[in-house]
């Protein structure tokens, strides 16, 4: 066997091996997650989930699950003053929340909480834009959680304590909710990695047939966003 033939079975070689492992990390993925809103729904209708979603599925660093979703917001306007609900973990007075996204009551801005044994730790994502479809992950590790905004790590928030899981329902657009629509919400027994969030983003929404014909397009573009 010369040189050149050695080296190509190399590159073969690594290339199979390649696809192997990618076939198998996908099938971990898919195999642990849970598919809580599927369709587009209304973000002022409240959708009370009945699915009992099993606990972290521990990787060797210890506890590790994620949430992921689709949302567009039509007006910060609506409720102003009032904390929004995109979603929560936990029961809808909210004593609970692991994790929780809302809008905040005064600004176009998202608000991640978490709950650990240390207390509710608050994030918030500033100035998200109106009108056009957002994708957020939530990856949550034992120590830390990652803020994905349209497959863009956002932030890595090491967090005071270890996160305080509960054994509630997730609940959507609780009381009103917000002004807008959520899509895709899932929710993972494993941390999400930048790949999986990037490949989660290519099932979008449908679109309304008013963002068809609307003068901006419906998906989210990072040059609109001044966040960081």
């Amino acid at each position: 066997m010369d040189v050149v033939t050695t080296i190509i079975s190399i590159i073969v070689a690594v290339i199979v091996i390649g696809f192997i492992y990618y076939y198998f990390k996908r099938a971990a993925v898919t195999g642990n997650n849970y598919v809580i809103v599927d369709n587009t729904s209304d973000g002022k209708t409240q959708f009370d989930s009945k699915m009992l979603l099993p606990l972290s599925n521990n990787e060797d660093p210890g506890m590790a699950f994620s949430y992921a979703c689709w949302v567009r917001i039509n007006d910060f306007g609506y409720k102003y003053g009032a904390p929004k609900v995109v979603f929560t973990k936990g029961p809808t007075d909210l004593t609970s929340m692991c994790p929780a996204l809302l809008l905040d009551a005064n600004t176009n801005s998202f608000i991640v909480k978490m709950d650990t044994f240390g207390g509710t730790e608050v994030i918030p994502v500033n100035n998200i834009p109106a009108k056009k479809w957002i994708h957020v992950a939530i990856a949550v590790s034992q120590s830390a959680m990652d803020i994905y905004i349209n497959g863009t790590l956002y932030l890595h928030h090491t967090l005071v304590n270890i996160p305080r899981q509960n054994r509630e329902t997730v609940h959507t657009a609780v009381n009103g909710g917000f002004d807008g629509q959520i899509a895709g919400l899932q929710y993972f027994r494993t941390l999400l990695g930048p790949s999986e969030v990037s490949n989660l983003m290519q099932n979008t929404p449908q679109p309304s047939q008013q963002d068809i014909n609307g003068p901006v397009p419906p998906y989210f573009d990072m040059s609109f966003w001044t966040g960081h």
